[in-house]
């Protein structure tokens, strides 16, 4: 007990955040004279449309008093308009809203600083090693040689699981060729066994842990023996990451994915096993004390690298994905949709000027999965983690939300390019139906300063296209709206209205 009092002490929560004065940076926002401080502490207000100002917040609608941010803001739902086109590049664009939208159930949206240091400090990850790899000696491995003997093992098996398979095909031509392709990876698989290690060489840890980023960055790569010869425990903190898992537990060769990471869409725990999961999910990140989280899916699947053949293992795990949260909007990695250089040039001459490269490296917006089996936790992986800095608003004013949606209408042939590249005027433009309206975080950079961003509410617009010039089947259009799932066709500043592009990240 006084153990685990310890470790939790250690480890404690890193993300307490404290409002600070207005940093001295331009907000990036891709439009010139904007008032930063205005801009960023400007406080909500009633969603009336009459008057927007700081001074204009009533009492009654302060956080506290039970009014939700979609009702301050005027967001309904569900909202639904006439279909109107737009000339783009090359043709015309057509669009289409008969969305559902998508505002958490929080009061307020703060506005926030941070950056990609380390998200724990060396007395923390102290409690990391401790908690994940015990009172065994941790060490570094040689990998020179990274795969060992018994890895290559469970390859070899599968090929020659394969080769059985291959042999019962009765089409010859397809049987001859199946089977000299399997041949050929089981001897490369044969060549590597014989040149692989039984093991790794061990190195001892020097007992140094993870700090800084970019090319000073020293990240932490540690094992743990366990009770299965050449199987370990691992566990990494990076500046953009941090992971744990237990070799020892193999994976569910049935699993099925059933939504994609860059999916927005969640799905809620169906059976009592997949809310356990859950639950023991929530309460392993809540203690690192890296911030909040909220449930995405729960599917039948771990998240470790090895299986072991021939070994009936128990139905019982699964793999958690969730989503980071600040004030309860959590951060989509969406992939935006882009044009090539004949949008941009476009976009030159119409007076825009493209912006600036920040080149500072961006990862993919803050995720988490953790994998249980057996009532306990065996994975743990984090990507895209930051450490939040300061607080620049705890309850910034937003537009109202028929505002997002005429900039929604008025910026989309600004980023957009469709139509026949050989007969501009063909009218083979494409149809662009937007079927959900979302509102969730986002990292934006600040301009002229790499080390730190913005974390701020922002708006999305997804779903799906339709063109005249490549018509598909029934059961390719039912792949192309799977794939468009992870999609933007527009990111819209929920505080200024300005356009963000999601890959560059401002």
């Amino acid at each position: 007990m006084k153990k685990t009092a310890f470790l939790f002490a250690i480890i404690g929560f890193l993300l307490l955040v404290a409002c600070v004065p207005t940093p001295d940076h331009e907000f990036v926002v891709n439009k010139a004279e904007i008032d930063t401080d205005t801009v960023l502490r400007a406080t909500a207000a009633p969603s009336d449309n009459t008057d927007r100002s700081a001074d204009a917040s009533a009492a009654s609608d302060r956080p506290g008093n039970g009014v939700l941010l979609s009702e301050r803001i005027g967001a309904p739902a569900h909202w639904s308009e006439d279909a109107f086109s737009k000339q783009v590049p090359f043709d015309t664009l057509t669009v289409e809203i008969d969305a559902d939208v998508f505002v958490p159930d929080t009061e307020r949206v703060g506005v926030y600083t941070a950056t990609f240091d380390v998200p724990f400090s060396e007395t923390q990850q102290k409690g990391l090693v401790l908690k994940y790899l015990g009172d065994e000696r941790p060490f570094k491995a040689d990998v020179k040689a990274y795969w060992r003997k018994w890895q290559i093992e469970e390859e070899i098996r599968e090929l020659q699981q394969a080769l059985e398979y291959d042999n019962a095909i009765e089409d010859k031509k397809m049987r001859d060729n199946m089977l000299q392709q399997d041949n050929r990876h089981l001897q490369s698989a044969m060549d590597r066994y014989n040149a692989a290690p039984e093991d790794w060489d061990h190195i001892d840890w020097d007992g140094t842990y993870a700090s800084g980023r970019g090319e000073q960055a020293k990240n932490l790569l540690l094992y743990a023996n366990t009770d299965q010869p050449a199987h370990y425990k691992k566990l990494s903190v990076t500046a953009y990451g941090f992971s744990y898992s237990d070799e020892t537990q193999p994976t569910n060769e049935d699993s099925r994915s059933r939504v994609s990471y860059r999916d927005a869409t969640a799905v809620a725990p169906e059976t009592d096993g997949e809310r356990a999961a859950a639950e023991l999910a929530l309460n392993e990140l809540h203690a690192l004390g890296i911030g909040t989280f909220t449930v995405k899916s729960v599917e039948p699947s771990i998240d470790t690298f090895w299986r072991v053949s021939g070994v009936d293992y128990p139905q019982t795990g699964y793999l958690v994905h969730l989503w980071h949260t600040v004030d309860g909007l959590p951060f989509y990695d969406f992939q935006a949709w882009h044009g090539d250089d004949n949008l941009m040039n476009h976009v030159e001459e119409t007076g825009m000027k493209e912006a600036p490269d920040y080149s500072v490296y961006m990862p993919g917006q803050y995720r988490a999965e953790v994998g249980v089996r057996d009532g306990k936790v065996v994975s743990v992986f984090l990507e895209g983690t930051h450490h939040v800095t300061g607080c620049v608003n705890e309850d910034v004013q937003l537009l109202p939300f028929e505002t997002i949606v005429e900039t929604f209408k008025e910026q989309i042939a600004y980023h957009y390019y469709t139509g026949d590249w050989e007969d501009p005027d063909s009218g083979n433009g494409e149809t662009l139906r937007i079927t959900g309206i979302r509102l969730s975080m986002m990292r934006v950079r600040k301009k002229d300063s790499p080390e730190e961003f913005y974390l701020l509410p922002v708006w999305d617009f997804t779903g799906y296209t339709e063109s005249a010039l490549w018509p598909m089947t029934p059961e390719e259009f039912e792949r192309h709206k799977e794939w468009a799932i992870g999609l933007t066709f527009l990111t819209v500043n929920a505080i200024d209205g300005s356009v963000i592009d999601r890959d560059l990240g401002y």
